[in-house]
This record gives structure tokens, C-alpha cells and sequence, in this order.
């Protein structure tokens, strides 16, 4: 089995459909777009410091000619060649004046695009449905955060600016050297369409390389990701002879798709320089032909002119090919940045904001659900849960008791049935209003970067100190809290290794008691700690729970014993319901489950 896809659950996701890369770039300019003053400013700023430019070689020619042999004689203009001279110095500098500031504009440009980009993504990812998460490695949804928005914005940083200057300056020596000489214009431009050739057939073949690398890159990322937040079960198992062949296998993977993506990406400076090279030497020679043949109006000065045009001409075009291969990795990036957006929100139709006092009814009609078409995993499912009811839910491993939990938080939506509240169909109460209603406690324990305090404080930030030491009480949670050496202002982090499981698990139960839900979930909540404290932790609940219905998802049969009714799950359905010592006498499928857990019942 895959490390990678250890723990991770049988539910389909939602697979988007690649963009076409056209569409992608339409939408990264929307985003530009967005910040017009920044791109007009940059935009005047690269006109002025390119138009500036385009006026260098016609300079540099006219010094040229300022030179005249005649006779053997060689006779200088020395006014006009000074003049020409103090022309040229004042425009590189005044040239490198407008790059600079231009290059300012086009960092904030990148800054303010970013942040929005990186806003969206967030704000997306915390409307997407639980679904998306389970069926989305977290590795590669890291990897769409950080390592796809950084090329975006090396694209914005580095590219942009390119791409716009190279179209001035493309058009702006067409237009100067149409003025100079058409002949020689048509001869710079005969080379164009050899170069677009060049530039589509590979574009085509380095898009796709570049999508499988980035695609590459999040699934080692994940792998990464797991291998890391499951290092003790890879040693326990010694699976790490295993883990490194996959860590291999993944690294070959992206390595091979690198390669060629940079391959073909490579090649395209050399080619571009090659036909470079070839229309500098079809303008020196036909230039030189025109020149000795008299009569086309054109000069020495004209032909080194029209070289340094070329050069400028060409240089746009070997830059975009240099930076293409960029451009392909942050289109591909763009592409999965896209699809979080994308994605598909959690829907919310709900208008009724029931507000019920204590305790509530809980209602399951004929549900029937489904991770995997075809394959139930609740069949038709009913059961009713009366106010300030204490119900315990058992039954095998897999058989849909967290599911059940599942659906009524509206994390998946059932296939058939429905699920009431005080007589209100669940899908018509706004989920912020439903979840709050709700409190669930789970066996996985979810601790935050930050001290004991605060994560006590999680489920309510306005809790006074009082609370949370009383909260940590009814908990168990403060007698090893009081025995750190920093007390409540232990700081502690989402993987701290110095809180055992149980401690852990005692945590996050004292988060939940700082809040009055109407429903309270406990869904293996004390599978990690001993008896006795279990004992003690249900003690204190009981008395805190007198105003709420409570739901109880154990293993452990010692849990349940007390609730006030116990439903048998098997097969997707209830089969068993009563009290512990009722259906201890009906040697049926309770009878069976808690004499595998206590061998000497008779």
C-alpha cells in the first residue's frame, strides 16, 4: 500500500477538468486588471524608456557619419559628432531613470496582484466542502499555496514587464526602419516567421511538460507531507526501506518530466539566437549590395544603423524565448491555482434560523447515503433522539456511525432521506447557524500552535480565566496541565511531541466544555485515556450535559453504560436498540460485541 495514501478515505472527489491555456492567461489579466493605475504607469514609463531606445542606433549611425574619407582625407564634424554624443549620454540616462522606477511599479504591481490571488485561493478554501480535503492530498493543496503562487508571481515580477516592452519595441523598430529603408526592413523581417514556427511547435510539447511537472511536484509534496506527519508509524511498521523507494520513484518521476520541460525549454535561446545570427548576416549583405550599387539612399552609417536595429529587434524575441520556459511553468501553476477557485462551495440554501432553548430533537428519516456510488454505507436509516437524550451509537468498525455525524454537520448532503432538528429539515438552517448548535469531540486530536490557554480558549476567545481552569477541571485536563513547568502558558504545537495522546485528547475535550451546544458529540473522545479518568470525565459531564442531547460513539463499551439509550449499528442500519443491561439479556448483536470485550459475561 502507498504511504501516500495511507488513512486516507475511500470518497470521490471532484476532478476539474484543465483549463485551456488561453483562458488561463485571460484570467491572469483580469487579476492584472485590477491595479490599472500601476500597469498605466508602467506602461508610459516603458514607452518613454523604449522609444528613447529605438533612437540609440539611428544616433550611433549618425556619429558614424559625422566621419567622412574623402581623397584618403579623413575629415570629422566634431560640433554635430559632440552634439550627438551629449544626445546619446542624456538618453541612457535618462532611459535607465525610467527602468528603474518602472521596475518599482512592477514590484508592487506583483505584490498587489499576489495578495489578491493568494485572498481568493483562501477565502475559496474555506468555503470548500470537507470532501474536497478528503479526497485532495494535503501536500499537494500545500503545494498550489506556495510553490504555484511563487511562480505566478515570478511571472508578474520578471515576465510581464518583457512581454511589454518586447511589443514596443518590436513595433517601434518596424516603424523606424520602414522610415530608413523598406528594402533592407523586408530583409530584418524575413526571419519573423521562421521564428513563430519555432516558438508554436515548441510551446505545444513544453506546455504539456510543464503541467505534468507541477502536477509532479505536488504529489511529492504530499508524500513529503505524509512521510513526515506519520514518522512514527512508518518506524513502528519499519516501512522506511519503503518509504524511500516511493520518495525515489516520485523524485524519478519529476526529475524525468523536468528534464524534458527544460530541455525543450532550453533550446529555444540557442534557436532564436541561430536566427538572430542569420538575419544580421542577410541585412550586412544585402546592405553592403545596396550600398556599393548607389542609389537606394543608403550609407555606412545606415547599414550599422539597421545591425543595431536587428539586434534590438531580434533581442525581444530571444528574451521572450528565454523566459518562455518560465512562462509555461507559471501558466501550468496559474492552470491548478484556477482550479481552487474553482472548486465547487459547500451549498448553503438554508434560511430557517431555528434558535432552539437547550437540549433538541434529532430526527433521521429514511437516510441513505453513499461515499462510492453503488456501495452504501447507511441503508435506509432511521432513528429518532429525543431532547436531552444521552444515545450511544456501537457497533463495528466501518459500519457508518461517523458518517452518521457527517451528515447531520452537512458535511456530505445524503443521497435520500432527510435529517430533522425540532421538526426542521436540517438543509433549511444556514450551516454557520447548524454547526453551532452542534459540538463535536473527536478521537483525532486537533491542537494549535500556540499555549495551553489558547487552545482551550479556541472554542470561545472571549473566556475568562475562571472558565478555562474550570473548563480544564471537568475535563481532567488540569492536573498535568498545573504540573508543566509553565502551567496554562506552556506553549505547544500542532505536532508537540511532549503531550501524550491522552493529553492531548483531554485538551481538546476541555476546549469543547467551554462551549453550550444544544447537541454535544463525543466520537471516541476517551479512547485514550484510562478508566479511571474516563470514570471521572463522564461523572462530570452527565451534570454538565442536563440541558443537551447528547450523541456517544465508543468502542469501548464501558462508556456506554450508562446512556440512556444504546443503538446497535450493522450493516448501514440500527438493529439493536435499548438499555446496556436490556440488551445484555437479549443475546444479540450488543450481547455478541461487549462479550468480545469482557470475556468472563455469561
Amino acid at each position: 500500500m502507498s504511504l501516500n495514501n495511507m488513512n486516507r478515505p475511500g470518497v470521490p472527489g471532484e476532478r476539474i477538468a484543465p483549463a485551456k491555456p488561453v483562458e488561463t492567461v485571460k484570467r491572469m489579466f483580469r487579476y492584472l486588471s485590477k491595479s490599472r493605475k500601476l500597469i498605466v504607469g508602467m506602461l508610459a514609463l516603458l514607452a518613454a524608456a523604449t522609444v528613447l531606445d529605438l533612437f540609440i542606433p539611428d544616433l550611433i549611425g549618425r556619429a558614424i557619419d559625422t566621419l567622412n574619407l574623402e581623397e584618403g582625407q579623413l575629415t570629422v564634424d566634431w560640433r554635430f559628432l559632440l552634439l550627438l554624443l551629449g544626445i546619446l549620454l542624456a538618453v541612457f540616462l535618462v532611459s535607465s531613470l525610467f527602468e528603474y522606477i518602472q521596475g518599482r511599479l512592477a514590484a508592487k504591481l506583483t505584490r498587489t496582484t499576489i495578495v489578491t490571488i493568494r485572498s481568493d485561493v483562501a477565502k475559496r478554501l474555506i468555503r470548500l466542502p470537507v470532501s474536497f480535503f478528503d479526497t485532495h492530498q494535503n501536500g499537494d493543496i500545500l503545494a498550489r499555496l506556495t510553490n504555484d503562487i511563487e511562480n505566478v508571481s515570478n511571472l508578474i515580477s520578471e515576465a510581464i514587464a518583457a512581454l511589454l516592452s518586447s511589443v514596443i519595441v518590436i513595433v517601434g523598430c518596424i516603424v523606424i526602419m520602414l522610415f530608413k529603408s523598406p528594402i533592407l526592413t523586408a530583409v530584418c523581417l524575413s526571419t519573423v516567421v521562421l521564428n513563430i514556427l519555432v516558438t508554436l511547435v515548441l510551446s505545444k510539447k513544453m506546455f504539456g511538460y510543464f503541467r505534468r511537472q507541477q502536477k509532479a511536484v505536488g504529489r511529492m509534496n504530499s508524500h513529503v507531507e505524509q512521510s513526515v506527519s506519520t514518522k512514527r508509524t512508518i518506524d513502528a511498521y519499519d516501512l522506511g526501506e519503503k518509504c524511500v523507494e516511493e520518495c525515489d520513484a516520485l523524485s524519478d518521476e519529476l526529475t524525468d518530466v523536468s528534464v524534458k520541460a527544460q530541455v525543450l525549454g532550453g533550446a529555444m535561446p540557442p534557436l532564436m539566437c541561430l536566427i538572430g545570427n542569420l538575419n544580421f548576416l542577410l541585412i550586412v549583405a544585402v546592405g553592403a549590395l545596396l550600398f556599393i550599387r548607389g542609389g537606394f539612399g543608403i550609407t555606412i552609417g545606415t547599414i550599422q544603423a539597421f545591425t543595431l536595429y536587428s539586434r534590438q529587434f531580434t533581442q525581444p524575441i530571444n528574451e521572450i524565448s528565454g523566459i518562455f520556459s518560465q512562462f509555461m511553468t507559471a501558466l501550468a501553476s496559474a492552470e491548478r491555482i484556477f482550479q481552487i477557485i474553482d472548486a465547487s462551495t459547500e451549498p448553503d440554501e438554508g434560511k430557517t434560523d431555528i434558535k432552539p432553548a437547550g437540549a433538541c430533537r434529532i430526527t433521521f428519516e429514511h437516510v441513505t447515503f453513499s461515499y462510492i456510488r453503488g456501495v452504501k454505507v447507511l441503508d435506509d436509516f432511521s432513528l429518532t433522539i429525543e431532547k436531552g437524550q444521552k444515545l450511544a451509537l456501537v457497533g463495528k468498525t466501518g459500519v457508518g456511525k461517523t458518517t452518521l455525524i457527517s451528515l447531520l454537520l452537512r458535511f456530505y448532503e445524503p443521497d435520500s432521506g432527510r435529517i430533522l432538528i425540532d421538526g426542521v429539515d436540517i438543509r433549511e438552517i444556514p450551516k454557520s447557524r447548524l454547526r453551532s448548535m452542534i459540538t463535536v469531540v473527536l478521537q483525532s486530536t486537533a491542537v494549535i500552535e500556540g499555549t495551553i490557554r489558547e487552545n482551550i480558549a479556541y472554542a470561545r476567545f472571549t473566556a475568562g480565566e475562571d472558565e478555562i481552569r474550570n473548563a480544564a477541571e471537568i475535563s481532567c485536563a488540569s492536573g498535568f496541565i498545573e504540573r508543566l513547568e509553565n502551567g496554562y502558558d506552556t506553549p505547544v504545537t500542532g505536532e508537540d511531541t511532549m503531550l501524550s495522546q491522552g493529553e492531548r485528547q483531554l485538551l481538546c475535550l476541555a476546549r469543547s466544555s467551554l462551549t453550550e451546544p444544544s447537541v454535544l458529540v463525543l466520537d471516541e473522545a476517551l479512547s485514550s485515556v484510562d478508566s479511571a479518568t474516563e470514570q471521572h470525565i463522564q461523572d462530570a459531564l452527565l451534570q454538565r450535559m442536563e440541558e443537551q442531547t447528547c450523541i456517544i460513539i465508543a468502542h469501548r463499551l464501558s462508556t456506554v453504560k450508562n446512556a440512556d439509550k444504546i443503538a446497535v449499528f450493522s450493516d448501514g442500519r440500527i438493529v439493536e436498540t435499548g438499555k446496556h443491561q436490556e440488551l445484555l439479556k437479549q443475546r444479540g448483536a450488543y450481547y455478541h460485541l461487549y462479550k468480545n470485550q469482557y470475556l468472563d459475561i455469561k
